[in-house]
């Protein structure tokens, strides 16, 4: 196809909700299999966008999950030390570091919930030791980031750049990325953000949580505007939460039902380690393809 001509593109570092898969501590027969056998694992939801028009390629990272010293090794292609002619995008005061990846050129945080932050320690000092990292936000994330005084280790190499819903930031020619406010749980009254992300010729939406589609204005309108749309379907049934108390997530069905008429790509993302759809060969998983739908893996990669 032309567009992939562009050398811009998403791609999905993982589909697992927060805990991944295996879960800590869970016996279930999916999440003792991955135990036993690394490849059946899964990491937590992040997504990469990649441009590869310039000498370097520039890569940015949605949310810096429990994961992201996986997650950034699957992109050791971009952001190899041998890629030693800097592009516009690349911070060129860094010095690099022999043997190490260079960093990425910024992190976008969707929300404050543990598999979409839980990997920001690992930016520290222990750790990866960016410097200058750009790390944005919506003004409520940021400055709940920067008031918590156990994460100032690592916030201290970061640069903190405040997002406002709606409007949009350009990070390179024809490449654009805007914050959609979703509603989601909400302990400390900040929001959550879905994100936008408009290339050269295609449309990305990226919404790994969201607590009720009725909640949110127009979802069809906002669906039917993008070329993929990557939503929430952390449970297929509520019979995957036992006895426990509801869990504020749509279920794919109802997702399923309500979009089925979406012109673009409709791709689940986020799957709890529960979730029937993980299983090749399961009915819900060929309920959902007989729909038109996709589920997403890791290295799942979108052309914009």
């Amino acid at each position: 196809m032309a567009y992939q001509e562009s050398g811009v593109s998403a791609v999905v570092l993982g589909a697992m909700q927060d805990g991944g898969l295996p879960h800590i501590g869970c016996e279930c027969p999916r999440c003792r299999a991955a135990i036993k056998n690394p490849s059946l694992s899964g990491f937590a939801a992040s997504l990469a966008i990649r441009d590869r028009r310039g000498g370097q390629t520039a890569v940015w990272i949605i949310d810096a999950t429990p994961d992201i010293k996986w997650q950034i090794a699957m992109l050791a292609a971009d952001l190899s030390p041998q890629e030693q002619n800097m592009g516009s995008h690349a911070v060129s005061s860094l010095k690099q570091r022999d043997g190490r990846l260079r960093q990425p050129d910024g992190i976008f945080l969707t929300h404050a919930h543990m598999g979409h932050i839980g990997g920001l320690p690992q930016l520290g000092p222990e750790a990866m030791a960016v410097q200058n990292l750009p790390l944005y936000g919506t003004p409520p994330l940021l400055t709940l980031l920067r008031e918590t005084s156990l994460w100032q280790p690592t916030i201290s190499r970061l640069v903190l750049r405040p997002l406002l819903p709606g409007e949009p930031l350009k990070l390179a020619p024809g490449l654009r990325i805007t914050a959609v406010p979703v509603p989601h749980r909400d302990e400390w009254n900040i929001g959550t953000v879905a994100y936008r992300i408009e290339g050269p010729q295609k449309t990305v939406l990226y919404l790994p949580d969201i607590d009720d589609w009725d909640r949110w204005p127009q979802p069809a309108q906002e669906l039917a505007a993008v070329d993929v749309a990557l939503v929430d379907a952390s449970f297929y049934s509520m019979d995957e939460l036992g006895d426990r108390a509801p869990v504020a997530h749509p279920l794919v069905p109802d997702t399923l039902r309500r979009f089925a008429g979406i012109p673009g790509r409709l791709v689940l993302t986020h799957m709890n380690h529960t979730n029937p759809i993980l299983d090749e060969d399961s009915l819900e998983r060929r309920v959902v393809i007989q729909a038109g739908a996709q589920i997403a893996y890791q290295g799942l990669e979108f052309f914009l």
